[in-house]
């Protein structure tokens, strides 16, 4: 979420930075190569970036109060001044000093820190901060751009310098680059401002789970980062908002200071890499796409996006998410997780997910009286981590409470339970997986519940409808209603012939690419696996409606099946299409 004003001489000077080194005291920190002796030296100091903090009220950065923040965990090099080789490397302690001991004398040497986390040992992780931009190219070029993790690695480069006769101590700070009305020089402290982000989430994990292996992770950063543009380019810096990219395991942040920056929104990195815990520690069956606070949204988006509101706000330990936008404006907004009521309470608001998984947290007992104790985040780590990504159903807070309700001692399951009730949530007994017992439908009425609808995959036929009530023109399409679950009894071992046709008469307009018609698509899940099994979607013209045939089903596994209208996602649809929609659904065994 970032002044084109940065021209591009500034950006590439980012990945060579020369910082001039300045005195500075502390005992070095990490290990180092060589030995001590009479014709050698130690060089030591400490890596330190400039944080910009957010006001309190989280309109904009406050520049009146950049902080010194130490490089926690980095690598740091000591190279060949001339030709560039490496002489040693060390990682920066916890509070970003660095020591190389054995060094020789009257060398002349610089030094770099690379934004990268490196532990190569299992349990370990590997982070890396790319630049995605690449000047005149885009994802679309024929050939393509080279891959993503190939993209420049963000450096910090200092001044050569003689290590002469004795102990020598060189300290490197990243700047903000910034003059006191705008961004004026190399924005070099943003990339290890996102590094000590990944840093904090994965040492707050690390703390509870020692034996955590972390799958690698690539933040992408770049002052051409733009909310603009009309399409998701990442190569040209295209990427609409920061965001998690599962498809590469990636972050992309916003860096364009004339719209939307976010490397100092550490609450927004923040929540970003708990979309990434998710996917790589846990599970998610979230659909994405645009979504606001206090919205009714698909199950499986509001908990995704609530969860990493909560997480994000532990990680940090604060309860206020702030997200800022052009630097200098004063121009912001933010909310907190401590207690909000944004929107209808319930199952399908974000904020309820966020609020009601912070509480059982967070050690301070609100004034309500209902947020009494808390259960710390082991459990909800052990949740999220086992029964929660293991869930035959679709991964939704039913799932998750109904998983940690059942591992919780009676204290716990009180808390449990009246953190539900407060946001109309089904709580106690009567809680399970599927949502069997809930009655909360945000207002819709028709569409909703069940919210799995039970079907046996025996050629049978069963009429479902969607319906886009509380999403109209915007079409998003993952609103409560616009989306309906299968919870499928499959009968035999079997391959399946699936069927999705619309019931719905929707007549032709003048509408082009058949925009006046109904385009449904179904994905099909086996239990945990995180991966669609089967699905269906195709907007081929004349026929629209998916057929195919399934690959082996098992009596024994349970099956969910998604099935979406895509008119409610396509924003170019007919404004006459209809806001309900029904489709007759079957699976039949194959001959």
């Amino acid at each position: 979420m970032a002044v084109t004003g940065i021209a591009k001489s500034a950006l590439l000077s980012l990945l060579a930075l020369v910082v001039s080194a300045c005195g500075g005291g502390g005992d070095g920190g990490g290990g180092g190569f060589g030995g001590g002796g009479t014709n050698t030296v130690t060089v030591s100091g400490r890596a330190s970036y400039e944080f910009v903090p957010v006001e309190a009220s989280c309109s904009g950065l406050n520049f009146d109060g950049i902080e010194t923040r130490p490089i926690r965990g980095a690598t740091v090099q000591l190279l060949d001044a001339s030709s560039g080789t490496e002489i040693a490397r060390t990682l920066s302690s916890t509070a970003g000093f660095y020591s190389f001991p054995g060094i020789p004398r009257n060398a002349m040497v610089r030094l770099r820190v690379r934004a990268e986390l490196k532990d190569s040992g299992v349990p370990g992780w590997d982070v890396e901060i790319r630049d995605n931009f690449i000047a005149g190219a885009s994802d679309f070029d024929q050939p393509p751009p080279s891959a993503y993790s190939t993209r420049a690695l963000y450096t910090l480069d200092g001044a050569a310098f003689d290590t002469g006769t004795g102990n020598t101590t060189r300290d490197l700070t990243a700047t903000a680059g910034w003059d006191g009305a705008s961004y004026s020089g190399p924005r070099a402290a943003a990339p290890f401002a996102l590094l000590d982000v990944a840093y904090t989430a994965m040492q707050f994990v690390r703390r509870l789970d020692p034996s955590v292996n972390f799958a690698p992770l690539d933040m992408f950063w770049s002052v051409n980062n733009t909310p603009g543009g009309g399409r998701f380019d990442i190569t040209a810096g295209e990427i609409g908002t920061s965001g998690y990219i599962g498809l590469i395991d990636s972050l992309l942040i916003l860096g364009d200071a004339s719209s939307d920056t976010d490397e100092f929104d550490i609450h927004v990195v923040a929540h970003e890499w708990a979309h990434y815990f998710e996917d790589v520690l846990s599970r998610s069956n979230s659909e994405g796409g645009a979504h606001f606070l206090g919205e009714s949204l698909d199950a499986s988006l509001a908990f995704s996006e609530g969860f990493a509101e909560a997480l994000g706000s532990m990680i940090l330990d604060d309860p206020t998410n702030c997200d800022t936008l052009v630097p200098g404006t004063g121009m912001g907004g933010g909310f907190s997780v401590e207690a909000n009521s944004i929107g209808v309470r319930g199952w399908f608001n974000e904020l309820s997910v966020a609020t009601l998984i912070w509480d059982l947290w967070d050690t301070v007992d609100d004034v309500n009286g209902l947020d009494i104790g808390s259960i710390g985040f082991g459990p909800i780590y052990d949740v999220m981590v086992g029964p929660h990504a293991l869930s035959d159903s679709l991964t939704t807070i039913f799932s998750f409470a109904a998983e940690l309700r059942a591992s919780l001692d009676a204290e716990g399951a009180a808390l449990l339970d009246s953190l539900l009730m407060r946001e109309r949530i089904v709580a106690g007994e009567a809680l399970d997986i599927w949502a069997t017992n809930e009655t909360n439908d945000a207002g819709v009425v028709q569409d909703v519940f069940p919210l799995y609808v039970p079907y046996t995959a025996d050629g049978s036929t069963i009429n479902v409808c969607v319906n886009n009530q509380l999403d109209g023109f915007a079409r998003h399409g993952n609103n409560v209603a616009e989306n309906r679950y299968l919870r499928i009894t499959v009968p035999a071992d079997d391959e399946y012939d699936v069927s999705v046709v619309t019931t719905t008469i929707t007549p032709p307009t003048a509408e082009p690419n058949d925009r006046d018609q109904s385009d449904p698509d179904i994905f099909i899940y086996r239990g945990s696996i995180p991966e669609d099994v089967a699905r269906g979607e195709t907007d081929t013209v004349p026929n629209m409606e998916p057929t195919f045939r399934t690959p082996l089903m098992f009596a024994d596994e349970t099956y969910v099946a998604f099935i979406e209208e895509w008119r409610f996602h396509d924003s170019t649809a007919a404004p006459t299409f209809p806001q309900q929609i029904c489709f007759d659904v079957s699976l039949t065994p194959t001959p």
